[in-house]
């Protein structure tokens, strides 16, 4: 019997690939600390507001290659942060490393891929030959 990626509720539910969780979170912004999905055990332990999420998206998230089984009340909650339909990729077991280093590294490289892109800039007037001095 299967548990819920992010809210540990017994039993199965819509499974979507580590890469569509990987989006969510760092490009989409998904935090389910935020949104009440689960508690902030680093806020309650002291270790400061948003530290919970941050160890979860760099240890947890940002390695993880194994598909995610995400109840119906979460995937109604992670659903507008997510592109398209859920895409499983069959990836049943995945490690993922606990050191702080690895998971600052894995953190950094997702968040590097997965930032917004900068748009085209808008092209320079052209100026009139009378506009040097601008």
């Amino acid at each position: 019997m299967g548990v819920c990626d992010i809210c540990n509720a017994p039993g199965m539910g819509t499974i979507i690939s580590s890469e569509q969780m990987r989006e969510a979170v760092f490009a989409k912004g998904f935090d389910p600390f935020k949104l009440g999905l689960v508690p902030d055990m680093g806020a309650l332990l002291g270790l400061g507001a948003g530290e919970s999420y941050r160890q979860w998206k760099n240890t947890i998230v940002a390695q993880d290659t194994s598909d995610w089984n995400i109840c119906s009340r979460c995937m109604a909650i992670l659903q507008p942060y997510m592109k398209g339909a859920p895409k499983p990729t069959g990836v049943m077991k995945a490690t993922v490393s606990s050191d702080p280093t690895v998971s600052a590294m894995a953190g950094a490289a997702a968040e590097q891929k997965y930032k917004p892109a900068e748009g085209p800039k808008a092209p320079a007037k052209k100026k009139k030959w009378w506009e040097f001095w601008k």
